[in-house]
Parts: structure tokens; C-alpha cells; sequence
């Protein structure tokens, strides 16, 4: 093919002078790159990606030239919160991924963002996108077969296929296995060749990898041999065919990214990542770590408020392991592809340990799909990127016709620099107006409090412990943050975790019963809001069904009688003891607990150890520092007891995205303390709202009334004599 001559650079080329176009919206392409030098100069910028690439790209450096020195203008940027200083040392067109930080800062559409020139002149620019995400092509096969020969199983699949196949996708209903496969495809001249030999496929504690690479092979029939020498053989129903796509491989930006806190709770680690900011397109997380041999299954949420109550919202899943198949060499899978846009700065990540202890993880990178940014540089120096400002709309520029010239622009490794407030701007930033007092509360009613402590002014973590869940209401309403006789408002957070407690057991066996085994089991304190008892036991070969019951007192006959809480079926052959998980449908009213189960003609089973798993709750409030106390730490108290309160209701739910956003400071609750007891009057008037002494003060107002009315009715005459 015959190439164009080269235009000049558009550095070269004059600047008309004329009245700037009126143009359209800022454009937004989708794009598609390949690797190649990310250049810096004209000269570089000029190198084509593609066919007619060179032509294209000069022909777009021309219309920059003739373009932008019309429409830049100057503006006044005291309205925007930040500024990011850019440093372009040569002229040209450049394309610049926007990092996480001004992601975070600008609003989520980007149409606040502005870049100023050195001489704070406003420069036209174009967002470009990455492509839209390219389903994967997956079919079945046209056959499968699953055959035992012997110490393996033999899966043969005629593909029906004349594409190029990436992968092969097992299925299997097996809950938990560890295999070693080789696979091989039919070559020409009728023999097999091997692509891959002992190669790891499983299924464990939510992680499993049944995905087989073929490397964009052409194959009519595929071989898969499962050794089952060291275990049972699993049954395997059929198969999925991955055919390669067509579309150019999608490229992505690393992005540094902090582990802010770690948490343990029962059977699951839960790791708080901070990103760099909101609204990041994330391409994929890599795990590092050092254990030799595990799997995992990886969970990603972020925070949001739902119903008046901070929750959990599910963004993306994956699995990473590192393992070894039967006598073969281990291998790895760390890295997860995701595809979603974090809402929040604060990433968190659920690791699901199960019964094996937490994974040690030494860190975690991730990859972003960039916000391109394509200009012309019309000058060296420093240029300044322009962000929040809530009012401004979507900048208009004359770029729309260069959406076409601008599609293969290579990017430059040019970053923006860190975000610094911008001078000229003299508004509150971020929650500092925030309202941090709420209305004046006389704690008298409330039964119980803790001090709070806290390390530093700020968005503030309160888990709540064993005693204030025992005590408070069962929906937490009556829970009230204290400073100053004043309330500080707060949202509440239920996520999906729980933690762990091993319970005290002792034999409760009934001499009248035999065949019976019954445990006591003694818990922390009453009315604790267990969620599940988990049960382990040292007896090979058993098969019983288990019920948990307290004794409670009927309040219509007055003896005990036994409430039932959970019951289930467990079982241990040899090899498969697994350990059982009762899940309680009610809350326990006292602090003991009753299990049993009849052993029928057989031996008793013994009984390891309970893990019982209380549920998770947290307090997100903002305390803000004053002269008095620079730290924000003084004075601060949880009350909680009070079974008449209702729930309440702050405004700090308007900007619960920020404070859900917000790096947040882990407070601590201190000792229980009874709350000053007021006078008689007001704790016997606070209590009437509810309960047996609502309804005998009732019965005592009627009685009185009667009594009064009786005096005031006049009286019968007395009779004649």
C-alpha cells in the first residue's frame, strides 16, 4: 500500500486568529490500543498504529494546529476545589490516563474537569473510553464422553469446531476435590498431542478451577485424563468450549493501592483497601503471598446506605489459589479479573478462610481501565488539571470531527500530579461542615453506658461488643452516642460478618434417659443475637439429628418449657468428618443453652468444641476537633438499655456517602457503667411506655377514676321513717 507523504508537524504550524466555534458537547469514543512506545514529541505522537495510522495522525496534528489556538481562552478557575499540576516537556499530542485521585475529585460524569495551559488559558480536550467489555464466545461441544479406564477417568470431546478454541470449561457436581489432568488435542496425522501434563483442577472451600487453556489451538477432538490414583474419581457431566475472540486485547493502568485495615472474623478475613479514590474502573486485583499451598474464595463490596442502615453491596467475586495436583508441580492463580467501577474510594475485600486459618497477604496491586485524555500541547511547562466544582455543566469544544484522527493517538506516560487545594478557592471542603451534634438527650431512661475512645478527630468505626448487644433492643434502636448532653448522630452498619466465641460445654446427661446425650452450653451473657453454633466432634463414624433448646419460663402457666432454636442431621464416615452448622432462628432469652440428640443402640458421640457467631455491628460518625479538645476524643459515651426508645433519625444520612467513603479511625468501647440514677418520679414515668408497668399504672389510673367519679355522684336518698 501506497503511504501519504507526511504532513508538517502541527507545532510548525501558525496560529489564525478568529472568533472561537460554538462546537458540541466534549466527545466521548471508545478506543482500542496496542502496544507500541509511548511517546512524548511530535515526531513519535506522528508513528501510525494500524493501517493508515501515519496519514491519520498527522492529519489530526493539523487540525489541532488550526484549532485549539482559537478556542483556548482564559477562565476563572477560583470555583474549582483542586488543582493537579502536569508537566509536559515538549509540545504535542498527548494522551494521559486519569489516575484515581482525580477520579475521586471530580464528579462522577468528569464534567467538572478542566486543563489550564501555563498561561491559564483554558485547552480543549476529548475523553476517550476503553472499548466496551467483548463477551466471551463459549459453546458446547458437539460430543462428550466420560469413560473410567482404571486409576483415571477419560473425558473425550469432539469440538464440532473449525475456530480456534482459547479454553475448555469442565463441569462437575463433586462439592470438594483436588485432581491432576493432562490434556491433549488430535493432531493431523491421527496421533495426540500433549499441551498440558498434571495439570491442577478443584473445587475447595468455595475456589475451584476447572478451566483448561488450549492457547488458540485448532482441535476437532480434545483429551482430558484425570488421575484418580490418590482419590476417589469425581463425576464430570460435561463441557464448555472458549473460542477466541477477535477483538484487540484491552489495555489497563496499574494503580497503587494501600491495605488500610485488616479484620478476622469467624471463618472469613475482611481487608479494607484504600484505591485512591471514587469512581475507579477497575481491570483486575493480584494477591501477594507467600503460603506454599491454599484456596480461596474473594468477595469485593463497598458500602452504601440502604433503609436508614449501612450495608454491603456485592461488586465482584473470584477465586485465587496456588496448589499441586497429584505429584505435580504447584501452580498459581493470584490475580482476579474484575469488571466493575469501585462507587467509593474504600474497596473492601472478603477472603473466605473456612476452617483453615487466615491467609497471609502481603499486599495487593490492581490494574485500572483508564479515563483517556487526548490534547494538544501547544507549549512546554506546567499545565493544571481543574476539579470540583458541583455547578459547572459539560465544557463545549470544536472536537467532535477528530474523534476519528484521535482513535489510534498512542498514550504518554504523563501523570498528573498530586491534588493541592486550589488557591483561589475559599469554600468547606469535604465533611469539615459537616453537623456533628444532634438534639440535647437526658440519659436518665437509658439504662447502661460506655465511654468512647478515640484515637483522633474524624469519620470514626464503633464495633459494638457482646455486653451492648445483650443489653440493647433487639433492632438497635435505643442506642444513643453521647457528648456534651448532646446526641452525635450516626448511621448504623450491619454487614454480613460475625464473630466467633467457643462456648463452655459440660454434660447434662438425664439418668432417666439413656440412650439420650445432652450438652450444656453456657454463653458470655442473656439474650445474646446468635446467628449459628458451629459443633465438632472426634467420633469417626456416626449419624444423629441434633436439636438446640433453652428452658424458658411460661408467663401464662409459670413452669419452664423447652423453645426450640435449631435442629439438624450430622453425620462422619471415615475420611469425611466435617463439622455442622446449626443455624438459630431465634435469639436465646437467658445465657444457657441445651443440646441433645439420641444415640439410639449406639455409643454416645463425643463432643470437641461449639463455636457459637454473633453478629457484626458498627456505628459511622464524623467528631470533629475544637479548641478545647484538638483530638475530638473527650467526653464521648454510648447509652444503650432503654426498651421503650425508638429508632432515631439524623441528618447525617444526607451525606452518608461520604462518610462511608471516608478513611475511617477504629474507636473502642470502655467498661460497662450503670447510667446516674434520676429521680423516681422520672424513671417510673420514662418506664410506663411499655410492659407489665404500663399496664398496671393503666389499672391504677381506671381505679382512681372510678373512685373519684363514686364521690361525686350524689348520694340516694335516705327513706322515710
Amino acid at each position: 500500500m501506497k503511504m501519504r507523504p507526511r504532513r508538517n508537524d502541527p507545532s510548525d504550524s501558525p496560529s489564525r486568529p478568529g472568533p472561537p466555534g460554538r462546537g458540541q458537547k466534549c466527545h466521548v469514543i471508545s478506543d482500542t490500543f496496542r502496544k507500541g512506545p509511548a511517546p512524548g514529541s511530535p515526531g513519535a505522537v506522528a508513528v501510525g498504529r494500524g493501517r493508515g495510522g501515519l496519514a491519520l495522525l498527522a492529519v489530526a496534528a493539523v487540525v489541532f494546529g488550526l484549532l485549539i489556538p482559537q478556542t483556548a481562552r482564559a477562565m476563572d478557575a477560583t470555583a474549582w476545589k483542586h488543582r493537579q499540576p502536569l508537566v509536559v516537556e515538549r509540545a504535542g499530542i498527548l494522551k494521559i490516563a486519569l489516575p484515581p485521585e482525580t477520579l475521586g475529585l471530580a464528579r462522577p460524569g468528569l464534567e467538572d474537569l478542566r486543563l489550564l495551559n501555563p498561561a491559564g488559558r483554558e485547552v480543549p480536550f476529548v475523553f476517550t473510553l476503553p472499548p466496551p467489555a467483548v463477551t466471551a464466545t463459549t459453546r458446547v461441544p458437539l460430543s462428550f464422553r466420560a469413560t473410567l479406564t482404571g486409576p483415571a477417568t477419560e473425558l473425550l470431546l469432539a469440538t464440532g469446531s473449525t475456530e480456534p478454541i482459547e479454553a475448555v470449561m469442565l463441569e462437575t457436581p463433586a462439592p470438594g476435590f483436588l485432581k491432576g489432568a493432562r490434556v491433549e488435542i488430535l493432531a493431523e496425522g491421527g496421533r495426540w498431542e500433549t499441551l498440558a501434563d498434571n495439570v491442577a483442577i478443584f473445587r475447595q472451600f468455595g475456589a475451584q478451577q476447572l478451566r483448561l487453556e488450549l492457547g488458540g489451538r485448532m482441535a476437532a477432538y480434545v483429551r482430558v485424563t484425570i488421575d484418580d490414583r490418590r482419590s476417589r474419581p469425581v463425576p464430570f457431566s460435561g463441557a464448555r468450549l472458549a473460542l477466541v475472540g477477535s477483538a484487540a486485547p484491552e489495555v489497563t493502568t496499574p494503580i497503587a493501592v494501600r491495605i488500610v485495615r485488616r479484620e478476622e472474623f469467624a471463618g472469613e478475613s475482611v481487608l479494607a483497601l484504600d484505591l485512591g479514590g471514587a469512581h475507579v474502573p477497575l481491570a483486575s486485583l493480584e494477591f501477594r503471598s507467600a503460603e506454599p499451598l491454599f484456596a480461596r474464595a474473594v468477595t469485593f463490596t463497598a458500602r452504601e446506605l440502604r433503609d436508614d442502615a449501612a450495608v454491603e453491596r456485592t461488586l465482584g467475586s473470584g477465586s485465587i489459589w496456588r496448589v499441586a495436583g497429584d505429584g505435580g508441580p504447584a501452580s498459581a492463580r493470584l490475580d482476579v479479573p474484575v469488571r466493575f467501577t469501585a462507587p467509593s474510594r474504600e474497596l473492601l475485600v472478603h477472603v473466605a478462610n473456612g476452617d483453615s486459618p487466615p491467609l497471609a497477604v502481603e499486599g495487593i496491586t490492581a490494574r485500572q481501565r483508564p479515563h483517556w485524555l487526548v490534547f494538544h500541547a501547544a507549549e512546554s511547562g506546567t499545565y493544571a488539571v481543574l476539579v470540583g466544582n458541583a455547578q459547572v455543566e459539560a465544557p463545549r469544544y470544536d472536537l467532535a470531527s477528530l474523534a476519528t484522527e484521535l482513535r489510534d493517538t498512542p498514550p504518554s506516560p504523563l501523570v498528573p500530579g498530586p491534588a493541592e487545594p486550589n488557591p483561589g478557592y475559599r469554600a468547606a471542603d469535604g465533611l469539615a461542615g459537616t453537623v456533628a451534634r444532634g438534639a440535647a438527650l437526658d440519659p436518665v431512661l437509658w439504662g447502661f453506658r460506655k465511654p468512647v475512645q478515640l484515637e483522633s478527630a474524624g469519620v470514626q468505626q464503633l464495633e459494638l461488643d457482646l455486653e451492648v448487644l445483650g443489653r440493647a433492643q433487639a433492632g438497635l434502636a435505643d442506642l444513643r452516642l453521647v457528648r456534651d448532653g448532646a446526641q452525635v448522630p450516626y448511621l448504623l452498619e450491619r454487614p454480613a460478618l460475625a464473630r466467633s466465641r467457643e462456648l463452655g460445654v459440660t454434660s447434662a446427661d438425664d439418668p432417666k434417659r439413656p440412650r439420650v446425650s445432652r450438652w450444656r452450653l453456657k454463653l458470655p451473657r442473656a439474650r445474646l443475637p446468635i446467628t449459628r453454633l458451629t459443633l465438632a466432634s472426634p467420633t469417626a463414624l456416626f449419624q444423629r439429628h441434633l436439636r438446640l433448646f433453652e428452658e424458658v419460663t411460661d408467663e401464662r402457666r409459670g413452669h419452664p418449657i423447652e423453645r426450640t432454636l435449631a435442629e439438624a442431621d450430622w453425620s462422619h464416615t471415615p475420611g469425611e468428618a466435617r463439622p455442622l452448622t446449626l443455624i438459630c432462628g431465634a435469639v436465646p432469652q437467658g445465657d444457657g443453652l441445651l443440646l441433645e440428640t439420641d444415640n439410639g443402640d449406639n455409643p454416645p458421640i463425643e463432643l470437641a468444641a461449639v463455636q457459637a457467631a454473633f453478629p457484626v455491628a458498627r456505628l459511622l460518625f464524623q467528631m470533629e476537633a475544637t479548641a478545647a479538645d484538638p483530638a475530638g476524643a473527650g467526653g464521648l459515651a454510648l447509652y444503650y438499655g432503654n426498651p421503650a426508645a425508638l429508632v432515631p433519625r439524623y441528618d447525617l444520612a444526607l451525606v452518608a456517602g461520604q462518610i462511608l467513603a471516608a478513611e475511617k479511625w477504629v474507636a473502642l468501647l470502655g467498661a460497662e457503667e450503670p447510667t446516674p440514677a434520676g429521680g423516681w418520679t422520672a424513671r417510673f414515668f420514662g418506664s410506663i411506655g411499655s410492659g407489665a408497668v404500663f399496664w398496671g399504672a393503666l389499672v391504677l389510673v381506671v381505679i382512681g377514676l372510678f373512685a373519684i367519679i363514686a364521690r361525686l355522684l350524689p348520694k340516694p336518698p335516705k327513706p322515710a321513717a
